[in-house]
């Protein structure tokens, strides 16, 4: 009894709907759907819709050269832009969205710009060797006392720090007798170090200003105290002595307040090592990689700062699993911090491309087959044009064809925009006589 009530259910609702649409047919008919214009004639009327089809939104099978409703499911046919039309015969259709409906999409706009992209590659990589490197023990450069140390025991110093400060009045003489000299035969002004003096700037045993210097420079003056001394004219007695490079301070003999003969050993200046790096790097990359290239390394316990390096060999090694190729680098960092076969990280930081065009990487429509991004036309139009992407690199991609400077580009959205215009082109193709 109840699948007798069922199949009943079944068979009225299967003739309701056989009379829907026999209804529909007869009543109302196509030129008279709702939303559609009747067929009075209307001036121009005919002309506007002579290269127009129609088409069903969810049966693309139903083409139409009139406005109507779909015989399937009864949806109002929408036009379809003639093939060679606006957008040109073998070009993508162009999109036209209403004002209201880009602003509720968020449609976002950017523009195609001219600048200069570095390829950044990250290679992870193992230290494979160590050896020390920079490694200095420092002199007192004359008889003198030790006024101060400026550093503690252990201490990083970074090149350019102070390490010592000495004090003696056989300094001071030798900058007294220069300053005497330089007022004999040099004008007020400063003059270069590397200057030629002239003639006359000699004293009587015979130095010449530019020996007085040479001196200077012996007795541990850089070539800017020795500026500085010459714009000042004021001799002193102490000497300040600063790290010629990163290290730390190691068989430290002296303490403030010593007395130091000429050439006697202060401290020695080292604790850096070189390290040796075998990293890997994606084959894509292979040749944006060259030897000389800076290298940033950074060691996972130390994340707060790098360390500075260079590539020294490219392309030594290929990965047949991974097809990754093997990169050889190396940095200078302190030895404390280095363990062999350590994991390191390695920016490498490829020449720069100036004056390229570029377009933000979200903007880029990236296909099996093809690049493309969304060009906005004006006035509500947008239009997908096929790009020939180069490299990415700082969230911005290089563009070597299908766009120019000033190209107003879509960076929001754009997939949907994509997709509408792929969607009127099948109608287009379908439709094309």
């Amino acid at each position: 009894m109840h699948r007798r009530t069922v199949l009943s259910w079944m068979i009225a609702v299967a003739v309701a709907f056989a009379a829907g649409m026999v209804v529909e047919r007869y009543f109302f008919p196509a030129d008279r759907a709702p939303g559609i214009a009747g067929n009075r004639s209307v001036p121009g009327h005919d002309h506007a819709h002579a290269d127009t089809s129609y088409v069903c939104p969810m049966h693309p099978q139903v083409v139409s050269d009139k406005p109507g409703t779909c015989p399937v499911c009864g949806m109002a046919l929408v036009p379809v832009q003639p093939a060679g039309a606006e957008s040109g015969a073998d070009a993508e259709p162009v999109v036209r969205i209403a004002p209201e409906v880009v602003n509720n999409l968020g449609v976002k706009i950017a523009p195609v710009i001219r600048t200069t992209l570095t390829r950044r590659i990250e290679t992870p990589g193992f230290v494979q060797q160590i050896e020390p490197a920079q490694h200095v023990r420092v002199v007192a450069p004359f008889e003198a006392k030790v006024a101060a140390l400026h550093f503690k025991p252990g201490q990083w110093l970074e090149p350019g720090k102070p390490l010592v400060t000495l004090e003696s009045e056989e300094l001071r003489a030798a900058e007294q007798a220069h300053l005497v000299l330089l007022k004999q035969g040099a004008p007020m002004e400063t003059k270069q170090i590397d200057s030629t003096p002239p003639a006359a700037a000699q004293a009587e045993d015979g130095i010449t200003l530019e020996g007085s210097r040479a001196q200077l420079a012996r007795l541990g003056l850089s070539g800017e105290d020795i500026r500085q001394l010459e714009q000042k004219r004021m001799a002193s007695s102490k000497l300040m002595l600063h790290a010629p490079y990163a290290g730390t301070v190691t068989n430290l003999q002296v303490a403030a307040g010593d007395a130091v003969k000429s050439g006697a050993a202060l401290f020695d200046l080292g604790g850096l090592a070189r390290a040796s790096v075998l990293a890997n790097a994606f084959q894509r990359d292979a040749a944006w990689i060259q030897t000389g290239q800076p290298v940033e390394v950074s060691l996972p316990h130390v994340s707060s700062r790098t360390w500075p390096g260079v590539v020294n060999q490219a392309a030594v090694s290929l990965d047949p699993t991974s097809q990754n190729i093997g990169v050889r680098l190396s940095f200078t960092a302190p030895a404390h911090l280095l363990k062999s076969a350590m994991y390191v990280v390695a920016t490498i930081h490829g020449d720069a491309r100036r004056g390229v065009l570029a377009v933000p990487q979200e903007a880029l429509i990236r296909t099996e087959s093809e690049d493309r991004v969304i060009v906005a036309l004006g006035d509500g139009r947008f239009k997908p044009v096929r790009v020939r992407a180069g490299i990415e690199t700082g969230g911005q991609v290089e563009i070597l064809g299908g766009l120019k400077e000033g190209d107003s580009i879509v960076v929001s959205a754009q997939f949907l925009i994509d997709s509408e215009s792929s969607l009127q082109a099948s109608f287009r193709r379908m439709t094309a006589h």
